[in-house]
């Protein structure tokens, strides 16, 4: 009866212990992470270029993904809005469909958006990404503000830098 009582509470303490999920990185440290996406002919961006001081978004998305598409379009449409941020997006799909996207979305217009692939898959296991898009919002100090997965408004995007 002993043994069995022991061998009970052994299995209830681990499972416990192993049933917990850890906490995610981000979560564990509040600074932006430091990455690298490739960009579309013009080699690799990593933290280390992005401007100091400034709020910053990063978006993980995907080019063919129409939440993704729809929420960039909204972006867009009020990108003058934006002026004041950076706004990172990255993607794990191939290269090619994101040089389509920029195309498209005449992304060079806007210098305060950088588009790349995350080629080591740093982002969706550092921030648990579930759902596109996902977005960061980091304040001028390099903080963790908020996180969101899905389509926000502009407006509520606004708000998460204030």
């Amino acid at each position: 009866m002993k043994a069995w009582f022991l061998t009970s509470f052994a299995l209830v303490i681990f499972s416990v212990a192993f049933s917990q999920s850890p906490v995610p990185p981000y979560k564990q440290n509040k600074k932006l992470p430091v990455f690298e996406i490739e960009t579309v002919g013009k080699g690799a961006y990593s933290t280390a270029k992005l401007k100091k001081n400034t709020p910053t978004l990063i978006m993980f998305f995907s080019p063919g993904c129409d939440h993704c598409i729809h929420q960039f379009e909204a972006m867009q449409k009020r990108m003058n809005d934006f002026k004041n941020y950076q706004i990172v997006m990255a993607t794990y799909q191939p290269i090619e469909e994101l040089a389509e996207f920029n195309k498209k979305y005449q992304i060079q217009k806007y210098p305060n958006i950088v588009t790349g692939r995350d080629a080591n898959y740093f982002l969706p296991p550092f921030y648990e990404i579930a759902n596109f898009p996902y977005m960061a919002f980091y304040d001028k100090n390099q903080q963790l503000v908020t996180t969101f997965e899905g389509n926000l408004s502009v407006d509520d995007m606004l708000k998460k830098f204030k």
